[in-house]
């Protein structure tokens, strides 16, 4: 280490800063090479977190195009090492490649003609899209076939419940020191896939359910004094996203918990303690015309004529569009990244306002056969999870003791992924991959344990 230093000091000091470039870029590999869990760790902070432009590269030499490479040179050794090709068979991976075909076909075939994209500006959202959605799946197969432990496990997760913990406190001291600069509603100036209120909210929303399970692993007296200062403001940020779905969400979520975990004098004090408190924040701290916004709930007279009333209005348009255009389009959709365009033609006020609603979106890009193989994946991974849930219930079970905290969180996190995407265009998140990414894994390492059990008889 001492070697190295000295060459790295003469280095610098004789060719200067220049010299830290290939330097790093030989430890980036070496890191990676040796450990590619944090090569997949890194993988999805790329995703999530807003890099400052020195750091993210340009034209083709991104982070993202340089870790690619290097996991393409190591899943290609592993499958010559190993000669498993057992992600080939995967049914998540095969709902993945049956989504890509029917958005290409859709594209191809029924596609709008992109002679007409100038109608819209400069920028071609379909390509960046379909890139996008190679991208994501791409990650969830280098995340299964290089996370492959619990500690890995737990490394990767961990990691998610930081960094959508910091969006959402980011939010919040974002609508703080504004002072009304930067508008009423919360959005995360760190995390650019919560850079939107209702995404925040949901950030934040997954970010509780996470932090509450992760008591229970923890589970030392005090734990829950000192997470739950934490979660008020995790709430806060709900309420300051001003996001209705994100206020039905926060109860979608906590209701999910309490049939998961059920009643006790202990939790019912908990979760008195950690609603007097975001409750306490809220009317201390969020703007009326948030909290108006917030509490004019759709189908009540608020909801018609209050505040945001005209963002429901638009948003029911935006569905009836929808609709029209999976009318005309029913088995084929118009293609991933083409909405803009086709909604432009097809709309009189000529909008392009997206439809808010992962369900109608997938239908509408890519067919009632791509809706249904999006169901299926998340099928799927509801499945997994559940096999993994019935065999962490067991103390003994060598899993149980890291991973049973992760299951229940995941299974939460996805009945929120699941009601979020009613109300807006969520699939082309890392979420879903992440999630979907988690289920895998922890399934395969039950079937293991399972496995080996049975050869030892």
């Amino acid at each position: 280490m001492f070697t190295v230093a000295v060459l790295v000091g003469l280095g610098m000091f004789t060719m200067g800063p220049l010299m830290f470039a290939p330097i790093f870029g030989v430890l980036f590999f070496t890191l990676v090479f040796a450990r590619p869990e944090y090569g997949i760790a890194l993988f999805l902070s790329t995703f999530l977190v807003s890099y400052p432009a020195a750091l993210q590269g340009s034209g083709l030499l991104t982070i993202n195009n340089v870790l690619g490479g290097i996991f393409v040179i190591l899943l290609t050794y592993k499958m010559y090492r190993e000669r498993d090709w057992w992600f080939v068979r995967s049914p998540e991976m095969q709902l993945l490649g049956f989504i890509f075909l029917m958005f290409y076909l859709s594209d191809k075939l029924n596609g709008p003609d992109p002679r007409l994209l100038p109608l819209l500006g400069p920028l071609q959202f379909g390509a960046e899209n379909m890139r996008t959605f190679i991208t994501r799946s791409v990650f969830i197969l280098f995340f299964i076939n290089f996370v492959r432990t619990p500690q890995h496990v737990l490394m990767i997760y961990l990691l998610a419940v930081v960094l959508m913990t910091i969006s959402a406190i980011t939010g919040v001291q974002d609508v703080l020191h504004g002072g009304g600069l930067h508008g009423y509603r919360a959005v995360s100036s760190v995390i650019a896939s919560a850079a939107n209120p209702n995404r925040l909210a949901m950030f934040a929303i997954l970010a509780i359910a996470e932090l509450y399970y992760l008591t229970t692993w923890l589970s030392f007296p005090g734990i829950t004094l000192l997470v739950s200062p934490l979660v008020g403001v995790l709430g806060l940020c709900v309420f300051m996203t001003a996001s209705r779905s994100g206020l039905l969400g926060l109860v979608v979520c906590f209701l999910a918990i309490i049939y998961e975990e059920g009643f006790s004098v202990q939790k019912l004090a908990g979760y008195g303690l950690t609603a007097g408190l975001v409750f306490v924040l809220v009317v201390q701290f969020t703007p009326a015309k948030t909290l108006e916004r917030i509490t004019n709930l759709p189908f009540t007279q608020a909801g018609q004529t209050g505040l945001g009333s005209a963002s429901l209005e638009r948003r029911e348009y935006n569905w009836e569009q929808a609709i029209d255009m999976f009318r005309q389009n029913p088995f084929l959709g118009v293609g991933i990244g083409n909405w803009e365009l086709s909604r432009f033609l097809l709309d009189p006020t000529h909008s392009t306002g997206a439809p808010h609603s992962s369900y109608l979106l997938a239908l509408c890009e890519g067919g009632i056969f791509c809706l249904l193989a999006y169901l299926a994946l998340l099928w799927r991974c509801w499945r997994n999870i559940g096999f993994a849930e019935r065999y962490m219930e067991t103390a003994d079970f060598p899993l149980s003791k890291n991973l049973k905290w992760v299951v229940k969180s995941t299974k939460t996190d996805l009945i929120v992924l699941v009601f979020f995407s009613i109300f807006a265009d969520l699939w082309q998140l890392v979420i879903l991959f992440w999630l979907v990414g988690i289920s895998i894994v922890i399934r395969r390492m039950v079937e293991q344990i399972l496995l080996e059990d049975e050869l030892a008889y």
